[in-house]
């Protein structure tokens, strides 16, 4: 036995012997001495380890109470008040926050620069978006934080900002929550990329004074992919109130398998975490400064940017190399390395507690050789759209995802407002939104964006025509 009620439920559930007249449909029988399993040469590798919550890990009623007790100590384990775990990874837990905090009608300020699934959220909660932005880095062309100083709060009833941003750059979250617990509104963080910052004392938003925090569990540590957390400390937002919201976003059917990986992660980072987090940390900053020692290449880090960098993110600066972030990620590819993401001056490697230092070296090694064959006359920077969008906001994100729809070519929608997302992805933050004014500059950088990635969540795929509100008075 040890500390982790789910996990240890979900290992007797799945040695235990006898035959289920429920869902789900297999029936927990591969992977065991079943007689006559159903093609087991398809199917047994890939079902083998599924242990259903309710029927599986716990019964109908579930009174063993198992995820309740899981997720009591995840939230002891971050100091948290509460927190619920997820299977609609971080996505799901900021759609579930802001249909939690947030009404029809309700100001709400919010990072434009946050992933698509905060517009769902704004979509689910019928807020009212009151966007800010961040800071762009003269020389880097990425966000280095959202300012406190450049925020109004003045009749907005809750903040929502994404801290560490996709490219490892992190806000001041503490002048943030002191600015809206000054007027009683609420602070929620995006900290998807950053869980093993709550592991680490002092680093995490909670720590910080964020009132509502999602965290991705597959993304930054060990759970199995759609695995998070969305957690609450203080008592700006009821625990009931959460849980609503995450019910509302939930299945009816979660995967015990799915959710005791988040309670063995957290059992193991409260075992090994802090020596593992040192380790990568001091990894991370090795490699910084051998990229560094490459002509061309700057590896970003707190002291360049002038702002704090998530220590386990390696982004790269390439221009002066004379090749792009994007041909260096397609060639890494090939020889069997994955980035995060790339762009036409940014490569952007995410690094967590399961790597180890000589991979990262080897790595590091390899990315040499790939830039010194890539490497051509210095170029001058091309930054990224994607952080520098400035919507005109005609109709709020709600009010156009159900508004009456027409479709038309692309670029022949300037002036029309949008009903859809164009989002690159990665990074996953949408160029163009529901509710916003299709501009000239807009067209441009979904075109670009298209040619370095891929081109999501928009009802046509090549994103050559555009579904826009039908209602040609909102001109």
């Amino acid at each position: 036995m040890t500390d982790a009620p789910l996990l240890d439920a979900w290992r007797a559930a799945k040695a235990r012997e006898g035959h289920s007249m429920q869902i789900p449909g297999h029936k927990m029988r591969y992977g065991k001495s079943a007689s006559d399993p159903f093609a087991p040469d398809l199917l047994d590798e890939v079902i083998r380890d599924d242990i259903p919550l309710q029927g599986g890990a716990d019964d109908n009623v579930f009174s063993g109470r198992v995820l309740e007790k899981a997720e009591a100590l995840w939230a002891e384990a971050i100091e948290a008040d509460h927190a619920r775990f997820l299977l609609g990874g971080s996505t799901q837990g900021n759609i579930a926050a802001l249909t939690s905090v947030v009404a029809p009608g309700v100001t709400i300020c919010i990072d434009r620069t946050s992933h698509r699934s905060a517009h769902a959220g704004l979509v689910t909660s019928g807020a009212d978006p009151c966007w800010i932005l961040p800071r762009i880095h003269p020389d880097f062309g990425v966000p280095i934080g959202v300012h406190a100083g450049d925020i109004d709060m003045s009749g907005a009833y809750a903040l929502f900002v994404t801290s560490p941003a996709y490219v490892g750059t992190m806000t001041n979250i503490r002048a943030l929550a002191d600015l809206c617990h000054a007027q009683d509104s609420v602070l929620i963080v995006d900290q998807a990329w950053g869980a093993h910052l709550d592991f680490l004392p002092g680093r995490g938003a909670h720590a910080h004074g964020a009132d509502v925090v999602t965290t991705s569990v597959h993304k930054a540590l060990t759970g199995y992919s759609q695995t998070a957390v969305t957690s609450l400390k203080g008592s700006r937002v009821l625990p009931s109130t959460l849980t609503h919201g995450v019910d509302l976003t939930a299945t009816t059917s979660p995967s015990a398998t799915l959710l005791a990986s988040i309670e063995a992660t957290r059992l193991a980072m409260q075992r090994d975490g802090s020596a593992r987090l040192a380790l990568m940390s001091e990894a991370v900053h090795d490699a910084r400064m051998a990229l560094s020692r490459i002509a061309g290449v700057v590896a970003l880090t707190d002291e360049l940017l002038g702002c704090e960098m998530d220590p386990l993110k390696l982004t790269l600066f390439v221009p002066e190399t004379g090749t792009t972030g994007a041909r260096i990620a397609a060639e890494l590819w090939q020889r069997g390395v994955g980035v995060e993401a790339a762009d036409a001056d940014t490569l952007i490697m995410t690094v967590t507690i399961a790597d180890d230092p000589d991979t990262l070296a080897d790595v590091v090694s390899l990315l040499e050789g790939v830039i010194e064959s890539q490497r051509g006359p210095a170029r001058s920077p091309a930054p990224a759209a994607t952080w520098q969008i400035q919507p005109d906001v005609v109709m709020t994100p709600r009010a156009a995802y159900f508004a009456h729809r027409r479709r038309m070519p692309l670029r022949d929608a300037v002036g029309q407002v949008s009903t859809e997302q164009f989002c690159p992805y990665p990074p996953g933050v949408p160029l163009l939104a529901p509710g916003e004014r299709v501009s000239e500059e807009v067209v441009e950088a979904i075109g670009a964006a298209g040619r370095m990635t891929r081109m999501a969540y928009c009802s046509d795929p090549t994103a050559k025509t555009i579904e826009v509100v039908a209602d040609a008075t909102v001109r």
